[in-house]
């Protein structure tokens, strides 16, 4: 851990040594800027002369035949310079105009025509009018000279696209003959020896020299700090890292040793080349001519090389296979990363080989010669690295995006590398090296911000989602999860903010001043009609929504957990309460939100008008649930943890919201009913008032049972639960003399309602052991069965056993007995059964009896008729 702190205290130093230097080397050129904004008003038409006459100068330099780059890319940074000053003095005096308008005012109306002012008065208005005036002829002054500004730089972006479109697309001989190319590689080796011979003799002298004795310690410093970054940034990732991030997951330690790596070797030493460029560029007798395109180069080459390197040693690692982010075999690794360190040196070797021979004035055939030359190459060795051989294959990971995109940028690699020799063989060389220059670059920004953005998210995850503390075990992974993936969201965002900028810098045209321009556009914004829309007040107005409404949820959930449970409010109570807090924090939300967009409230009329437009045509029913959703929250009829029965559904009210009303029923699922149903149709609420409420329990007897004992058991059953409330007493009520039993209920008031079933089911279960106990029986349902004409069909069956056949009168059909004829029927069928009728089994008889009377018979239940138990 130590070794860790020293290393990032180490970093800091030398960032911090970077900054400093590049300060005190920069510091002599540049102006001093004035915070008073009264001396620059009085300053600005000296600035603004100087403006006109630089552009004078640029207008002139861009009015001859024959114009350089270097001449269009200093007018441009000169003419960009100047844009950036001028609306720096247009805020400034925009902001002091406003501040004499106001003043202004503060006065009053003038008098009107024949009426005197206090002398005071109108002297300060006169004086208050002459800076108006100033301030005024300034700002249109300044717009003048931005005009002329635009009009330049539109005319130098059409040069340079001319040039561009010129020198890419123009179609060249390539010379076949193998005389050419032996000349021209004979010149190129020349090359060292012209540059010596030219520069030996060179003498520093006025200028050059005081200003390289000036920035020479400082690029000493740089120089040390590039060296030491390179070797210990390689030292300390091999040696302390690993070691380090041991207890990390493999995918996070590779991303944080990766990143570490090319931090240390690719980014501290790029911002201290960075630097020592812009000490030598804030010399002007130190950059100037074709000296300093030369040095932009050798800076541009190195940083190149610097990014490419550690790109290949961070994704690659041909020597430790355990640090490898790449999909390449181990044998791959080796091949592809020194393929793309070969391509990374040919071509950081072939810029600075073109300017030098530019510099020294060398032919075209040299230029022309080494282009093909480099380029061939470089293809060759891209061909190689994309070859399927050297990447790994795996099925499982076959359909997943990054395989997807590793695949098919091999293919698009694949495609280049043989296109660029074509168009080298058929004379368009400049746009072969324009693919080249474009691929190349994409390639090294692609990976920085890959790599870049893995060790971000690495970092979050290990020192900010999962902390080594055992605090932290408690939580649960599907909080880590969720707070992992909104780090990650905010990662990208910020990642993708920044690197889009940057990528426009770099493969487009557009000038920083341009950018600058359009981002201020964009935060100025546009009218329409009398609506003014800017990206700040949207912005200003998304941030204040957000802010407001989490600022009310966190107020609302203080209200439900904190303050409403220690009241005497009761459950649903609470929860209307916190609802409604919530409701009016999203319509506060709203309209400050509305109110920092700029949009005028008063318009609100218009939009309402349209809404209810729409409401009348299409929103009837989403009005309606919403409406309905506000009275059951201030009526109350229904409430969270409610027990309430709507239609064939019934269950316990779980959450009221503003469109619907969620019910969970006894089987765990969740019903939704529209709010206007609820309002409009029939709910049963069984706890609206309270939680208690009556149990019934229907009971049966037999005929020769103990009524007095059965009212005693009952009674006894229902006293010794707690559930059941002692008043009302519990009573037993004799219902009715039934056609089997004796029919009893048993009546009591429960505390809570819900446990209606519960209770009744226990006191079933004790009611059926006691009464077991005390012999009473609980009877079936039973029905006597009378058969006439007895004698005769004994008969028949007694001669049908013996073999005789005997014709057997047709029966004549029964006519329905009266109570008379069985009261006179009865002794004689007793009599005639009695020898010869042996009688059922009492379970047979009533198992038949049960039988053939269950469809209608009623059993009692929790869920049965109002006169049951309960409602289920």
């Amino acid at each position: 851990m130590t070794s860790v702190r020293q290393v990032i205290a180490s970093l800091a130093i030398c960032l911090f040594a970077m900054t400093v230097s590049f300060g005190l080397a920069a510091q002599p050129n540049e102006p001093r800027p004035d915070s008073v904004q009264k001396i620059e008003l009085e300053n600005a038409q000296n600035r603004i002369a100087d403006w006109e006459a630089t552009l004078d100068a640029i207008e002139e330099s861009i009015s001859g035949e024959e114009i350089s780059g270097r001449v269009i890319s200093d007018g441009r940074d000169r003419i960009e310079t100047i844009q950036l000053a001028i609306n720096e003095l247009r805020g400034r005096a925009d902001e002091r105009l406003q501040r004499f308008e106001a003043a202004l005012g503060k006065l009053g109306e003038p008098p009107a025509e024949g009426e005197e002012e206090v002398p005071e008065v109108a002297r300060e208005r006169d004086r208050i009018g002459q800076d108006i005036a100033r301030v005024g002829g300034v700002l249109k002054q300044l717009e003048l000279v931005n005009f002329r500004a635009s009009e330049l730089s539109d005319q130098l972006s059409g040069l340079a696209r001319e040039r561009f479109t010129r020198r890419v697309l123009g179609r060249v001989d390539v010379p076949f003959d193998p005389v050419v190319w032996f000349e021209a590689w004979r010149e190129i080796v020349k090359l060292p020896s012209m540059v010596q011979a030219r520069y030996s003799n060179l003498e520093l002298e006025g200028d050059v020299a005081d200003q390289l004795s000036e920035v020479a310690p400082g690029l000493v410093f740089l120089t040390f700090i590039v060296i030491a970054a390179l070797i210990g940034g390689e030292v300390v990732v091999l040696r302390y890292m690993p070691a380090r991030w041991n207890s990390v997951p493999d995918e996070d330690r590779v991303s944080l040793i990766s990143g570490t790596r090319f931090l240390f070797t690719a980014l501290v030493p790029g911002i201290a080349l960075l630097i020592a460029y812009g000490i030598l560029e804030s010399r002007d007798a130190l950059l100037s001519g074709a000296m300093g395109d030369f040095v932009l180069q050798c800076f541009a080459a190195a940083l190149f090389l610097l990014f490419v390197g550690a790109a290949v040693r961070s994704v690659h690692s041909p020597f430790a296979p355990s640090l490898r982010r790449s999909g390449t075999t181990p044998r791959g690794a080796r091949v592809v990363g020194f393929c793309s360190l070969a391509v990374a040196v040919i071509f950081a070797f072939d810029m600075v080989l073109l300017q030098g021979a530019t510099t020294l004035g060398t032919s075209l055939d040299i230029a022309l010669v080494q282009s093909i030359s480099n380029v061939l190459v470089i293809s060759v060795l891209l061909f190689v690295c994309s070859l399927g051989v050297f990447w790994q294959h795996d099925e499982r990971d076959r359909h997943e995006i990054w395989s997807k995109i590793e695949r098919r940028s091999r293919r698009g690699l694949k495609v280049i590398a043989i296109m660029m020799p074509v168009l080298m063989l058929l004379g368009y060389v400049a746009l072969a090296r324009f693919i080249l220059e474009n691929l190349m670059m994409a390639l090294a920004f692609l990976t920085c911000y890959w790599l870049l953005r893995g060790y971000c998210r690495a970092l979050m995850h290990t020192y900010l989602v999962r902390p080594e503390s055992s605090e932290d075990s408690n939580v649960s992974d599907a909080v880590h999860g969720t707070l992992y993936f909104w780090l990650r969201v905010l990662i990208d965002v910020v990642m993708f903010s920044i690197a889009v900028p940057v990528a426009v810098m770099i493969f487009t045209d557009i000038a920083w001043a341009d950018l600058i321009l359009a981002v201020q556009q964009a935060f100025i914004g546009i009218q329409v009609g009398g609506i003014h829309f800017s990206l700040r007040s949207i912005m200003l107005a998304a941030l204040m929504f957000v802010i407001v409404l989490a600022v009310m949820r966190f107020f609302q959930r203080m209200l439900s957990t904190r303050v409403l449970p220690n009241t005497k409010l009761d459950q649903g109570l609470q929860h209307s309460v916190s609802a409604i807090f919530g409701y009016a924090g999203i319509c506060l939300a709203i309209l400050l939100a509305v109110s920092a967009a700029g949009l005028d409230l008063s318009n609100l009329a218009i939009i309402a008008g349209a809404i209810s437009v729409g409401i009348g045509f299409g929103m009837q029913s989403i009005v309606n649930n919403f409406v309905s959703g506000l009275i059951l929250l201030v009526e109350r009829p229904i409430k969270v943890g409610d027990w309430i029965v709507v239609g064939a559904d019934q269950g316990f009210v779980k959450d009221i919201r503003v469109r619907a009303t969620e019910i969970e029923t006894f089987d765990r699922s969740s019903v939704v009913i529209p709010n206007s149903e609820l309002i409009s149709n029939r709910v049963l609420n069984w706890t609206l008032k309270e939680r208690s409420g009556r149990g019934i329990i229907k009971i049966g007897v037999s005929y020769g049972s103990d009524v007095d004992k059965v009212r005693e058991i009952l009674l006894e059953m229902a006293d010794k639960r707690r559930e059941i409330l002692t008043y009302p007493a519990p009573q037993v009520v004799f219902m009715d003399f039934g056609a089997s039993s004796l029919d009893f209920e048993l009546r009591y008031f429960l505390r809570d309602i819900g446990d209606v079933i519960a209770v009744a089911s226990s006191i079933r279960f004790e009611v059926v052991q006691r009464f077991r106990d005390e012999g009473i029986e609980i009877p079936f349902p039973q029905r006597d069965l009378n058969l006439r004409d007895i004698d005769k069909l004994t008969d028949a069956i007694r001669d049908a056993g013996k073999g005789a056949p005997k014709k057997i009168e047709k029966a004549e059909p029964e006519e329905p007995e009266t109570s008379e004829d069985k009261a006179e029927d009865a002794p004689s069928d007793t009599e005639d059964s009695g020898a010869d009728q042996k009688a059922a089994p009492p379970s047979a008889t009533k198992d038949v009896s049960r039988d053939r009377d269950a469809p209608g018979r009623e059993i009692p239940d929790a869920g049965g008729s109002p006169d049951g138990d309960a409602p289920r």
